[in-house]
């Protein structure tokens, strides 16, 4: 059987030249170019807006990272230019809930993806509802037809599962280990490391957050079958985890900046929907 994921990874010279970054998709020019740190900024904020949706709509974890995937697949076929990412991530949340078996209803996801959208403001997002279902309808079939029908996604979370009692680590640092994999979808790493490497890297992150020594290398797993040239690629997911946590903290020192210096500036009178 051929193995269809192959295609869905990438280097990170892959990642510098994307359709967002050069202009150009597979079917049309924009000429609408970004900087790879502006792509990434973006997708940062479509998997957010995937995050908070399915935390609305109470649905399983999973929902939320079979999303995550789906979205990064798309903009590597197709220009943030061209389709905006929340648009996209609620089309992916309406399709990871049938994929992943925790389905809502259109409508129900709809609302959501209009509450999120509009940060909260419950008048507006109900009458934007209407407008959200005909916009998941269409990029539903246009997500699935991007990411070459193929739902079939592998997470680490089954490698965590498997690699925790073989090397006996803690039930909390595999609990830890998952919610960096949760955090860290919202990045492309999902398009850089096979779903086993990126498990290892997250317990071995973990590990070294808490302080706590495994009773061998996890690269001697005879359960988990790893690439010959796992320790450089472990290594270098943990270095983007690691990147990824420092982007998190410095936008958050900014946003704290600019929130200090806008106190006591008079409200702007209008706000787009989204942005």
């Amino acid at each position: 059987m051929t193995d269809t994921s192959a295609q869905w990874y990438f280097s990170k010279e892959d990642m510098r030249n994307t359709p967002s970054v050069t202009g150009s998709d597979y079917s049309v020019s924009s000429g609408k170019t970004m900087l790879p740190a502006e792509e990434y900024n973006k997708r940062l904020r479509g998997c957010t807006f995937v995050h908070n949706v399915v935390k609305r709509l109470d649905m399983h974890q999973y929902v939320a990272s079979t999303a995550c995937v789906f979205f990064h697949r798309f903009y590597m076929r197709q220009s943030l230019s061209r389709y905006h990412p929340y648009e996209v991530a609620g089309a992916c949340v309406l399709l990871a809930s049938k994929v992943e078996e925790n389905k809502r209803g259109l409508k129900d996801i709809a609302m959501a993806c209009s509450y999120v959208a509009v940060k909260g403001q419950a008048k507006v997002a109900a009458d934007d509802r209407e407008k959200w279902e005909r916009l998941l309808k269409r990029l539903e079939i246009v997500v699935l037809e991007n990411c070459c029908f193929d739902m079939d996604i592998l997470h680490p979370y089954g490698f965590i599962d498997t690699l925790a009692p073989e090397f006996g680590i803690p039930v909390y640092i595999a609990k830890s280990a998952a919610g960096l994999i949760n955090d860290t979808l919202r990045t492309p790493i999902c398009l850089l490391y096979r779903p086993e490497v990126a498990a290892v890297a997250a317990l071995y992150f973990a590990l070294e957050v808490h302080g706590h020594t495994p009773s061998r290398s996890l690269f001697e797993s005879r359960h988990v079958m790893l690439p010959a040239n796992a320790v450089r690629l472990a290594e270098e997911c943990v270095g983007d985890m690691l990147d990824f946590y420092r982007h998190e903290a410095d936008s958050e020192r900014e946003a704290h900046r600019r929130q200090q210096k806008a106190a006591g500036a008079p409200s702007c009178p209008h706000l787009p929907h989204y942005t």
